[in-house]
């Protein structure tokens, strides 16, 4: 084009589209990746959901007499007979509201109010995700050709139930609850009718809580199943020294230092390690920690074989278990491993620390 033809109108044109695409060495200081560490405040004791096993086994039925809840309860025990995959969304729906690469966060006291109320939300997501359910007609999933609704509280019993869920046909609604103190969780099904619930409050929304014979009819599907636990709620002062740790490194290398034995979740290493590849610290820490006899073993073969001889939870996909090792004598005659030739076992007070061998290397086979 002849730039002695162009009029003002093209030149702003020619302007505006040299503005949208600038070089990314022009990107503003302020839009770069942040490598600063998150501090964000401790945990506290005020507002903890309630502590709760879940229901007992006298609590709401085993099976309904409602043909629907009933084909709903079988669909979910086929797709996830021992709940783990619900365990799963769960995790995945409660590490994502905390978003610990980014914010330091570990608890749900420091979330923000807004942030409370949107881990429903998640969890629905994660649910649909993991089980990938058809969209239901009026409500949120159909599963077993059936419209049911997913409610979420992180108090056993506390759930919010809407006018719609009542007031044009009885509906099912999928309660869910999960406690991170006691890394419980639960899922029943109910079809809500006014008698099922309390009187309407005065709440501006408007919403009704379950009332004694609701709480009796829920059809338990998962009691109180074992929820993925989250480390740093159980470890409360290595949190705090993880939360106060200089660098990611040295965050991380506090978990695994002390918090021994146990299987530690990879979202607690993007909270510890702060950065995008997490992973890199758990090598990093591995080479660090190897001169004080610890050992980090991984979900990849053959390390989850070496934690099971060890007597060690078994890792699973983005897990990690750490331990300090030492070298068999002949009168060892507790569980050990193989590695590098020799024969280790879980290290006891006792024993003088001692360079740990090294691993073999993870297949991804």
């Amino acid at each position: 084009m002849d730039s002695q033809k162009l009029s003002k109108e093209d030149w702003a044109w020619l302007d505006l589209d040299l503005s949208v695409h600038a070089p990314a060495s022009e990107e503003p200081r302020n839009l770069r990746l942040r490598t600063k560490r998150a501090f964000p405040p401790l945990p506290t004791k005020a507002g903890r959901p309630r502590v709760s096993n879940g229901p007992g086994p006298a609590d709401g039925l085993d099976k309904p007499s409602d043909p629907a809840i009933e084909l709903v309860r079988q669909a979910l025990l086929q797709a996830d007979p021992d709940g783990s995959r619900i365990a799963f969304a769960l995790r995945e729906a409660l590490d994502q509201v905390y978003d610990g690469r980014r914010t330091g966060r570990w608890d749900f006291t420091q979330l923000s109010k807004t942030e409370k109320t949107h881990i429903g939300t998640l969890v629905e997501i994660w649910l649909q995700r993991e089980f990938e359910f058809d969209d239901g007609l009026d409500l949120d999933f159909s599963i077993a050709g059936v419209d049911v609704d997913c409610k979420w509280s992180r108090n056993l019993y506390g759930w919010e139930i809407p006018m719609e869920m009542y007031s044009r046909g009885h509906k099912i609604a999928m309660l869910i609850w999960g406690n991170e103190d006691s890394a419980r969780w639960a899922l029943g099904l109910l079809r809500i009718s006014e008698d099922m619930l309390k009187p309407l409050g005065g709440q501006r929304d408007r919403k009704r809580q379950l009332s004694d014979l609701g709480r009796a009819n829920i059809t338990w599907v998962y009691r109180s199943a074992t929820m993925i636990r989250n480390a740093l709620v159980h470890h409360p002062a290595t949190a705090i020294k993880m939360r106060d740790a200089r660098s990611g490194q040295e965050a991380v290398r506090t978990i695994f230092r002390e918090i021994q034995g146990e299987l530690i979740n990879h979202a607690t290493i993007e909270t510890a390690g702060q950065q995008v590849d997490s992973s890199k610290r758990v090598r990093d820490a591995r080479k660090a920690l190897r001169n004080e006899g610890l050992i980090i073993l991984g979900h990849y073969d053959p390390h989850p074989r070496i934690a099971e001889e060890l007597g060690l939870p078994r890792p699973t996909l983005g897990r990690f278990v750490a331990v300090r090792v030492a070298r068999c004598s002949e009168v060892d005659a507790g569980p050990s491993a193989g590695i590098g030739g020799q024969r280790w076992r879980v290290a006891t007070a006792d024993d003088a620390p001692q360079p740990a061998p090294i691993l073999p290397k993870q297949g991804k086979g």
